[in-house]
């Protein structure tokens, strides 16, 4: 008898477990009127990466992307929610003005970029 529970506890773990992790996955992931905002997420990670690195060029190529898909997503992604649209349109106004300027400063493009990523993260808080 022993056994058999052990069997079956063996069995059964897997099972349950497979079937609460993405629960638990889900708990930690912010939750966005907008949907998956992951993959602009990454670019944003990417540029902040290429700022860290001084490279102010290439960082401006990976925002410049940013602003490729984001305009592209434009007319599916702002009327979900408006307002956390424009809480992340206006922080990637803001990061795309930084990487643009004539002489383009380090720590005001980290600021900002950082600033775009907190707002992909969590566009519902101002």
């Amino acid at each position: 008898m022993k056994k058999l529970l052990l069997a079956l506890t063996i069995f059964a773990l897997p099972v349950v477990t497979s079937a609460l992790l993405p629960i638990s996955a889900y708990a930690a992931t912010t939750v966005s009127d907008l949907g998956d905002l992951s993959a602009f997420e990454a670019t944003a990670t990417d540029t902040l990466a290429l700022v860290n690195k001084g490279n102010l060029s290439g960082a401006r190529k990976s925002i410049t992307q940013f602003e490729t898909a984001w305009d592209a997503a434009h007319t599916r992604l702002r009327p979900l929610n408006p307002d956390e649209w424009g809480v992340i349109d206006d922080a990637a106004d803001a990061a795309i003005a930084a990487l643009r300027a004539k002489k383009p400063v380090a720590a005001d493009a980290k600021t900002t970029v950082t600033a775009l990523i907190a707002a992909l993260q969590n566009p519902s808080a101002k």
